[in-house]
């Protein structure tokens, strides 16, 4: 019989707000007001606050005297160290997955990129990070290295706030689909070099918009991006 987890109503807001702050829809400096939090969800304040403190722990928000919860700022410095790592690995697994990929997981990835076209058309650009995520994951799970594959998806965990990025930034959106449909066209051919080649060079552009985003909305923290 299967399990069934109750959560409590910190947990369950905790994991909104959590998602809300990945995904883009708080942005960095942006005051979570928790009145208004507490009305969204139906509860008093306290499970709000409880769920404020879990996020300030792992760095998502900072409490300020007579301020309150605001969304911190990114740390780019650390998202580029993991960016960097997380191209090598996942060139190489882009290069792997060249020689895997059947006609079942072109489709797949074919969808994927039909669902882009879609959600970039619409605005939607939550579902888009979502989609990113599904396209990515269908490549380096071809790449036949459940290793490889797991070391990727922890890096991605690790620079989660960067999957904001097409909310933040939403002119990234389609030169990033646009980079999307020629990976796959290198994997279609069994182009592993083709392939690795562009993952590098769709990371390498994902920091340079992330790097434009600073400069625009937080002058004097972009000298760390500027070999990306």
């Amino acid at each position: 019989m299967e399990k069934i987890t109750f959560q409590t109503k910190s947990d369950f807001i905790y994991q909104e707000l959590k998602q809300d702050i990945i995904s883009g829809r708080y942005k960095p400096r942006e005051r979570i007001v928790i009145s208004s939090v507490a009305k969204k969800f139906g509860t008093s304040d306290i499970p709000v606050r409880e769920a404020l403190k879990q996020l300030e722990s792992e760095g998502l928000i900072k409490n300020t005297p007579h301020v309150g919860a605001v969304v911190t700022s990114f740390d780019f410095d650390d998202i580029q160290k993991i960016f960097q790592v997380r191209t090598v690995l996942e060139g190489m697994a882009a290069r792997e997955a060249a020689k895997n990929i059947n006609s079942s997981e072109i489709k797949s990835l074919e969808k994927s990129v039909a669902q882009m076209k879609k959600a970039i058309e619409s605005g939607h650009f939550f579902s888009l990070t979502q989609i990113n995520l599904a396209y990515h994951q269908t490549i380096y799970s071809v790449s036949g290295n459940e290793y490889l594959n797991k070391v990727i998806f922890e890096l991605w965990s690790l620079s989660s706030r960067s999957r904001a990025l097409f909310i933040l930034a939403p002119e990234r959106a389609r030169e990033s689909a646009q980079e999307h449909i020629a990976i796959l066209a290198a994997l279609k051919k069994g182009d592993g070099d083709e392939a690795e080649r562009l993952i590098f060079q769709h990371n390498g552009s994902a920091l340079k918009a992330l790097r434009r985003y600073l400069e625009k909305n937080e002058p004097g923290k972009t000298d760390i991006l500027e070999d990306a």
